[in-house]
């Protein structure tokens, strides 16, 4: 038993020391090396190939990292969440009558819908998971907001203290409605989501800069990612 916590604790400290890493050296860029070292190493390299890799050691089919179907209790939670997280950024805007900037956004739709697969699928589906089953429900939701937050740090837009304590609580947000939603990785990626395409309206000048090659690549990204899916359940149902 201590050896399996001191190996999921290992991996947590091995994929967010890589990831920062990653992502810090891909917005040094500004041409298609970021594409390399965020859609390539970051996304496919270390969020995707080695769960998925670990799983088919084990043995394990991808409703251990929660991809499985929707119930009421799931698209209740997911409904709730959304509302709450959504709701309580834009509505205020509108109150006050700020001016929201949907025109940002159609570019950075699929980059977002690409990276919050990224991190929904690593920190909540495969991390948060096996430290369930070591530590406990809580102290694997702290740990997956916490791990969540400090990858940010790889960005330059997101390393204000200010900003990595928000994003903690937003984290364990997305943990929360993981947890209660019985682990369903649909019912936290599409609580992730709209929030991220909310906060890119409202934050858009801290993310790295979104143009039709940020599109296009997240597209491929987004095809091969899916085409891997596809292949594992096919075998497993062979299997």
């Amino acid at each position: 038993m201590k050896n399996k916590k001191l190996e999921i604790i290992f991996l947590c400290c091995a994929f967010e020391a890589t990831i920062i890493a990653f992502v810090a050296i891909a917005n040094l860029f500004d041409n298609s090396i970021y594409y390399i070292f965020y859609n390539l190493f970051y996304g496919i390299g270390i969020s995707v190939l080695p769960p998925l890799l670990i799983l088919q050691k084990e043995k394990s089919n991808l409703e251990t990292v929660g991809i499985k179907k929707l119930g009421k209790r799931q698209i209740l939670v997911l409904a709730l969440f959304v509302a709450f997280s959504v709701g309580g950024q834009i509505i205020p805007k509108m109150i006050a009558g700020e001016k929201l900037r949907w025109n940002v956004l159609p570019v950075a739709i699929l980059p977002l819908v690409m990276t919050t697969f990224f991190e929904e699928f690593l920190f909540r589906g495969f991390l948060q998971t096996r430290l369930e089953k070591q530590f406990g429900a809580v102290i694997a939701i702290i740990v997956s907001g916490l791990l969540f937050a400090l990858y940010h740090l790889g960005y330059p837009g997101f390393r204000e203290a200010g900003d990595i304590v928000l994003l903690f609580a937003v984290g364990i947000g997305f943990a929360v409605s993981f947890k209660l939603a019985e682990n369903n990785l649909i019912v936290s990626y599409f609580v992730n989501l709209p929030n991220a395409f909310v906060t890119y309206i409202l934050r858009f000048e801290q993310f790295p800069r979104m143009t039709i090659w940020s599109t296009m690549f997240a597209g491929i990204t987004i095809i091969f990612i899916v085409a891997i899916l596809f292949a594992i359940k096919n075998e497993r149902q062979l299997a």
